[in-house]
């Protein structure tokens, strides 16, 4: 048996929300009557009574509740599958706006802003470069990309790729003091360390037999920004673990040197975030859908 018309769901679940007939009406643009008509209708058709309804109280019934949960969620899918259908067709307009992680951004989302401007011209991109870990509802953001565990629970995910790390040199300052053979040489090398919000001094190194060992580092140098950074390492003032997406082509150019390259390091996972799948927008949509048609399954930085 099928509800004979869809607008007495929407007339039961606004009633509910609503406390009363009449404050139901005027948001749907009914009169009382009708309200009452059409619930009364779904009732019979039912065969239930939803709704106990007095001149001065209405309250729902046990019934009610149950039928009134499953209303609310045929609705969301109903109304998710027409955004869905009618956004396939519509050109993206508006502003986007869009936080990412400074270097990150500069090296893989910057490069993709004059194809993506290209391909939907009646939208206005803001992007937003920080290594700081803004609130993306609170500061009113479409998506943001996030490197790392997420803890914003209530925020959906869609995965990029991997961050993978790599204890690099340049080949003058190994020159000058030597090559690590084993995790514990770094006590006697000068690291750089990368402090977001935290110096990172702890490395975690698993072997090739699958031992895992963590090693404190420390040095002179210290940084949140990942570009000042990079400038110390070819300053050749020491040691630094950097993720993959930034060196990859210094270590294919020979201009960075992997350091232990037979043990591996922990990785996060990067992902674009954005409040919720409900109503995407059509803007949010594009944009996600050309970061991972640009990084693919494995992103061309991840090659190292």
């Amino acid at each position: 048996m099928l509800v004979e018309n869809i607008t007495d769901l929407v007339i039961f679940v606004a009633v509910v929300k609503a406390g009363s007939l009449s404050a139901a009406g005027r948001e749907l643009g009914f009169s009382s009557a009708v309200v009452s008509k059409r619930l009364q209708r779904l009732e019979e058709q039912l065969g239930v009574r939803l709704l106990n309804r007095s001149t001065r109280k209405l309250c729902i019934t046990e019934d009610g509740l149950r039928y009134h949960d499953y209303c609310v969620r045929v609705l969301a899918e109903l109304d998710e599958a027409e955004t869905l259908i009618t956004s396939g067709h519509s050109e993206p307009k508006g502003t986007l706006r869009v936080t990412v992680p400074a270097a990150f951004g500069r090296l893989h989302v910057a490069p993709l802003v004059p194809e993506f401007l290209r391909r939907y011209p009646e939208l206005r991109l803001s992007l937003h470069l920080s290594d700081s870990r803004v609130d993306i509802i609170e500061e009113g953001y479409d998506v943001a990309v996030r490197i790392g565990d997420m803890k914003d629970s209530n925020l959906v995910t869609r995965h990029l790729g991997i961050d993978r790390r790599k204890v690099v040199a340049t080949p003058s300052y190994l020159s000058k003091f030597g090559n690590p053979e084993t995790p514990d040489d770094l006590v006697h090398h000068n690291v750089l360390l990368f402090a977001n919000p935290a110096p990172l001094d702890h490395w975690q190194f698993t072997d090739p037999a699958g031992r895992r060992a963590s090693v404190k580092v420390a040095g002179n140098f210290e940084t949140n920004n990942c570009d000042a950074l990079r400038a110390a390492i070819y300053a050749d003032a020491g040691i630094a673990l950097r993720p993959v997406w930034d060196v990859w082509q210094d270590i294919q150019a020979g201009t960075l040197q992997v350091l232990l390259p037979e043990y591996t390091h922990p990785s996060v996972n990067i992902q674009a975030v954005y409040p919720s799948r409900r109503h995407l927008p059509q803007k949010v949509r594009v944009f996600i859908d050309l970061l991972c048609e640009s990084f693919g399954d494995t992103p061309y930085w991840d090659v190292i």
